[in-house]
């Protein structure tokens, strides 16, 4: 009962002594809060007081906006210091979008602010029409310049640029590109030139359309690829390295109409992934095509601790300490029954699939994929 009674005052006393100090703070906060202000926006150029519904917070309004009133506290957590917490970047941020597109039609671009950077979003499908987002957004930055210095002064203006609906060359569809385009520092603004972006995604354009016949698959490392889907060309943008040829030579090879290509090697750019691509490629045109438009047809990947197959991820690395499933059960498929599928694979959708064994200890060795069109 003793043990309880003191467990019981030392929990009143801990109480009682965060009460006392939140009680001392307050003076000390109101201190820390001028200081804050003084240096980030100037003596004399706010106006500020306390907040009736919260007493340990302050509203601001700054001389220049009197329009514009923000918070600012100091929050006191747990095993942390004090410091000083403000919602001015999000009050700023989107009054100042706000303002914009009053004035500015975007269509159907997308200009937002999410902590700590504005994000200006559109869907493309040329750089000529990416060029036009672009002078929209660069309004935008002409606009805060003009009408919100305060938020290039305090470092704020920090954009980023999503484009979607270009298709690069290495992609397996549309994906979204990002791209920093503003940075803020010092009141000076660093920004991206168009001329910039144009130089970067230009010659990464994917000229030929993606085929819907192509099954994607993906290694532990690298991007992803489409069986059937990419060109070989495509495969130079997938995030691994060439391994014992020249790519560039590679582009004179001219294939004949059903012909397939030598065998090449890409290999991951890390130490720590260990992944090998054997990739195939084959004309499948009537008329004879460069190695760079012929379509991959076959992969052997060796050294991948996952892979995923379609929707489907597969674990090849054998681990004791979790329920390893079997590959084929993992696509719900039978495993290899003759002796074609012993060698070619078990069909599965529009490819063929083959998982070999280590010969001494659980887990797959080599991944073998093959389209079958």
């Amino acid at each position: 009962m003793k043990k309880y009674i003191l467990a019981f005052g030392l929990v009143i006393i801990v109480i009682f002594s965060i009460m006392l100090t939140g009680c001392s703070h307050t003076k000390e906060d109101e201190n820390k809060v001028m200081q804050f202000l003084n240096e980030v926006y100037g003596k004399e150029s706010y106006i500020v007081q306390k907040d009736s519904k919260h007493k340990h917070h302050y509203l601001v309004k700054l001389k220049q906006y009197s329009e514009l009133e923000f918070t600012v506290t100091v929050s006191h957590q747990p095993f942390t210091s004090p410091y000083i917490w403000s919602d001015f970047n999000e009050v700023f941020s989107e009054h100042a979008i706000k303002k914009f597109k009053a004035s500015k039609d975007l269509g159907a671009d997308k200009l937002e602010y999410l902590d700590p950077e504005f994000i200006y979003s559109t869907k493309v499908s040329s750089l000529k029409e990416l060029k036009i987002s672009y002078d929209k957004l660069v309004n935008f930055i002409d606009f805060i310049s003009e009408k919100y210095p305060i938020i290039v002064d305090t470092g704020l203006l920090d954009i980023r640029l999503n484009v979607s609906g270009i298709t690069l060359k290495g992609d397996v569809e549309s994906e979204t590109k990002y791209f920093d385009i503003c940075k803020a520092k010092n009141r000076k603004l660093t920004i991206k030139s168009y001329e910039e972006i144009y130089n970067e995604l230009a010659s990464k354009i994917k000229t030929q359309s993606q085929s819907s016949k192509g099954l994607v698959f993906k290694a532990s490392t690298g991007r992803a690829f489409s069986l059937g889907g990419d060109t070989f060309e495509d495969c130079l943008y997938k995030g691994l390295k060439p391994k014992d040829f020249d790519a560039k030579k590679l582009k004179k090879i001219i294939l004949k109409p059903g012909e397939m290509s030598d065998i090449y090697t890409f290999e991951s750019t890390d130490n720590y992934h260990d992944v090998n691509i054997k990739l195939q490629a084959k004309n499948l045109t009537s008329s004879p095509c460069s190695l760079y438009d012929a379509i991959i047809v076959k992969a052997d990947i060796t050294g991948s601790k996952t892979i995923s197959i379609g929707s489907t991820s597969i674990e090849l690395e054998f681990d004791k300490r979790r329920e390893w499933i079997d590959p084929y059960k993992a696509l719900k498929i039978s495993p290899p029954k003759t002796n074609e599928e012993l060698k070619k694979g078990v069909s599965y959708k529009n490819i063929r699939v083959r998982f070999e064994k280590y010969n001494y200890w659980e887990g797959i060795k080599k991944v073998t994929l093959t389209s079958e069109q």
